[in-house]
């Protein structure tokens, strides 16, 4: 039986979740699409042509559906979360749950109490080359791991707007990397965080204390190291990249367009590099298959609240670190 999805969010990140459940999504089908804008909902419905543009309590009240996916504005997410739960449905949601580690907490319990599953949306967990590289070193063809070095660049400078409310730089986008570092080094958890960081793409983000260019230095238990360098701005497009080092060698992830010797200018920001939304496209689309698969399968989702939980965690110590000037170790996050 196939399993009915409503999508809360019309944005961009909803849309395009929109246009997977509707069009990509084998053994599930789209309900409805649920936002405060009403228009941007139905623009939505015209396009992929099916479902119906709907209030978010209509749509959790419909019986036909089985599990909502949440792409709307992050201080809008754990109270969604809570009334999905309360109404029986199964829950994907965009990270990340809440910017506060209590707020996280009480949203994935209130799924738990349901017996619901609560995804989180990683989506680099479900991208080809990162996958690999996970495989490597679980498999032992790594070796001991001893150093990742991820990158993440976008392409363009979010607006002030967005930026204002995002939570900064360390909660919005360096996030998917504290994530990532903890998913690709595991069973080894990131024990103590170091970061700084500048204002060099915009001054603006200064008035609200927050960086658009930052670096992040992770020590792991057992004595691994990572360093993440972010920047909200990338002329030559979006960057991701990955260097995985251990006992038996090296693994990249991403590096396949960069060329040594030459300068990578804007006339390298082609479409395909646009943004994460083009560059993660098969990912974003796998991620809610695999979704559908938990709820068929009866399973634990492969990114749930406690991801989510650690990678804030992992946040707000940068924050702290970068406020502070000085390491800081994840025991002296409480809950906040």
């Amino acid at each position: 039986m196939s399993i009915g999805l409503a999508v809360f969010g019309a944005g961009r990140m909803g849309a395009t979740h929109v246009r997977n459940a509707a069009l990509h999504v084998p053994g599930a089908h789209l309900i409805g699409i649920g936002d405060v804008d009403r228009q941007a909902a139905q623009r939505l419905v015209d396009e992929v042509r099916v479902g119906r543009a709907d209030d978010p309590d209509a749509l959790l009240r419909d019986p036909h559906v089985e599990a909502v996916i949440i792409a709307t504005p992050t201080q809008t997410h754990a109270d969604l979360i809570a009334r999905a739960a309360d109404s029986g449905k199964h829950i994907f949601c965009e990270k990340p749950i809440s910017s506060g580690i209590s707020a996280t907490k009480r949203a994935a319990e209130r799924a738990r109490k349901a017996g619901v599953i609560l995804q989180v949306g990683f989506q680099r967990r479900f991208d080809a080359e990162f996958e690999a590289a996970h495989r490597a070193v679980k498999s032992g063809a790594l070796g001991e791991p001893r150093f990742v070095r991820l990158v993440g660049r976008d392409h363009r400078m979010p607006s002030i707007a967005y930026l204002r409310t995002s939570g900064g730089q360390f909660k919005d986008q360096m996030v998917h990397d504290f994530d990532l570092a903890r998913w690709l080094f595991s069973p080894f958890e990131v024990e103590e965080v170091y970061a700084t960081g500048s204002t060099l793409v915009d001054p603006a983000i200064a008035e609200f204390n927050d960086v658009d260019t930052s670096i992040a230095v992770l020590r792991f238990g057992g004595g691994p190291i990572g360093v993440i360098d972010g920047s909200r701005e990338a002329i030559y497009g979006y960057d991701i990249r990955a260097e995985l080092h251990g006992s038996k060698g090296l693994f990249l992830v991403g590096h396949g367009r960069l060329r040594n010797g030459e300068l990578l200018d804007s006339r390298q920001a082609t479409p395909d590099v646009e943004s994460f939304i083009e560059h993660f496209a098969d990912a974003y689309r796998d991620e809610i298959i695999d979704f559908v698969s938990a709820i068929r399968d009866r399973r634990e989702p492969r990114v749930g609240a406690d991801d989510d939980l650690e990678a804030l965690r992992i946040a707000i110590a940068a924050d702290r670190s970068r406020a502070s000037h000085r390491p800081v170790a994840l025991a002296e996050v409480g809950d906040e």
